[in-house]
């Protein structure tokens, strides 16, 4: 969790800066004997890179720009297949820089002047290793290659100068001098440092996270973010916020349980094109204070494999009715009630899970005669029973019979999570009614769309169908 300043003053805004002080450490711990046995390789003719599982000679060259013959001669190396796990190679064409070279995934609200401040490099050392024309490029998800030095010591996240303190008052509340200031954070006079930057020193972490209590932290759970994925996004306040924000061109909805944690989860369509959105997120609290943060961040793809499907009766593959029953559904689904009702992780709907297709695949029905991707988790026939049971606790909003889903069930959880289950020979719940874990809701059926006996699983969040098996092996929130 990376934590920001939240400036007390009514009706003023500032932008999120988040640290790296947790980055720094799963670099250093993961590197550990292999950090050593490249500081024990010549440095003469450039950084070192350790070769990590699955790398090869074509495409460390170019990672780092380089030719294959480059990185041969200057590691004096014969065979290019000679590569191994663990190997320090010199990176020539890069001298001044040195250290361990190493990728790592950026997270939110990075930029070149934390990266600099944190590892204590120079920017045009980051701009050279990485390529980088714009600072536009520091994209929250994206690889980024930064050298760790063995001498390098940790240097923790503070928060930055508020409007009018001055660099003596900051360095009085952080404990050092106001010269190791702004020598650490690569300034050569205290005016230099300015109110909103990120600022870092050499104190430590568990201290200072008993300091101040004006602090906000953001959080996500994954990056990059992926399709078909469920995002959370939690924001973490002293005092009550107001939040909105926005992901995709839907809006993120927050809620909390304790007044002091907000999340919002968010769906993201298994169609959405990858590429590079703005993550806005803006909160208020009670007294006027008003805080902003815009990102970009990387939007993976899924890497979804393909199915063919023969439905018998082509009736089901009709697009009008599909529509028809999609507009039916989309209010119910789209709704997001504010209470969440599940406490833990979502159960098996049956009770010996045998997995038929998985979410997200690209459908091909009949040979071209309607293409769609599969918004749930299939589940076949393999208990002895035919049960179906309620994963978490909720409302049921559906119980009755679809067009393509056939007998379909709808569960409502509460912060926008509705699970569905369709295809059923019978339903056993009425709308309206109350489930708990483990409560049977119906039997698997060959109703609707249906090549054969099975149970549909859904996971919708906000009206977006995501990955169900997520939901069945990680805890949210």
């Amino acid at each position: 969790m990376h934590k920001h300043l939240l400036v007390k003053q009514p009706h003023t805004l500032f932008t999120i800066k988040q640290f790296f002080a947790l980055l720094m450490m799963s670099v250093m711990i993961g590197l550990n004997a292999n950090l050593a046995m490249a500081m024990d390789a010549p440095q003469t003719a450039g950084p070192t890179y350790i070769v990590q599982s699955g790398d090869t000679l074509n495409e460390i060259a170019i990672r780092f720009g380089l030719s294959t013959d480059e990185i041969l001669s200057a590691n004096a190396i014969t065979d290019p297949n000679s590569l191994f796990v663990g190997q320090a190679i010199i990176i020539p064409g890069y001298e001044g820089i040195t250290g361990i070279l190493t990728s790592e995934i950026l997270p939110l609200s990075t930029s070149l002047t934390t990266l600099t401040r944190q590892y204590r490099l120079s920017q045009s050392d980051l701009v050279i290793l990485n390529r980088l024309t714009s600072p536009s490029e520091m994209i929250a998800g994206i690889a980024i290659i930064v050298p760790i030095n063995e001498s390098q010591n940790q240097l923790v996240h503070i928060p930055s100068l508020r409007p009018g303190e001055s660099t003596l008052e900051a360095a009085i509340h952080t404990g050092i001098s106001p010269w190791m200031l702004v020598e650490q954070n690569q300034s050569k006079t205290t005016w230099q440092l300015l109110a909103g930057d990120p600022l870092f020193a050499s104190i430590d972490p568990e201290w200072w996270g008993n300091g101040s209590p004006e602090i906000v932290d953001i959080g996500i759970n994954q990056l990059p973010i992926i399709q078909g994925e469920t995002l959370l996004i939690n924001v973490t306040s002293p005092e009550p916020l107001e939040l909105r924000g926005s992901f995709l061109g839907q809006p993120l909805n927050f809620f909390t349980d304790n007044g002091e944690t907000y999340i919002s989860l968010l769906g993201i369509h298994a169609l959405a094109e990858p590429g590079v959105y703005p993550l806005l997120i803006h909160a208020e609290s009670e007294g006027g204070v008003r805080l902003s943060f815009e990102q970009l961040v990387l939007l993976s793809p899924g890497f979804y494999a393909n199915e063919w499907v023969t439905i018998e009766d082509e009736t089901y593959l009709d697009a009008d009715k599909i529509a028809e029953e999609d507009a039916y559904l989309r209010p119910l689904l789209d709704q997001v009630t504010a209470q969440r009702y599940w406490e833990s992780r979502f159960q098996f709907p049956v009770d010996e899970p045998c997995f038929n297709s998985p979410f997200g695949l690209r459908r091909d029905y009949n040979s071209g005669l309607l293409f769609y991707y599969h918004t749930g988790l299939d589940f076949r026939v393999c208990a002895q029973n035919l049960n179906i049971y309620a994963p978490a606790a909720g409302v049921v909003v559906v119980a009755e019979e679809l067009f393509t889903k056939g007998n379909a069930v709808y569960i409502d959880h509460g912060w926008g999570v509705i699970s569905g289950y369709a295809h059923l020979s019978e339903i056993l719940v009425e709308v309206g009614d109350f489930v708990q874990p483990g409560d049977l809701i119906g039997i698997i059926g060959d109703t609707g769309r249906s090549a054969g006996p099975h149970l549909h699983f859904e996971i919708n969040i906000s009206g977006t169908p995501v990955n169900p098996q997520t939901w069945l092996n990680q805890t949210f929130p």
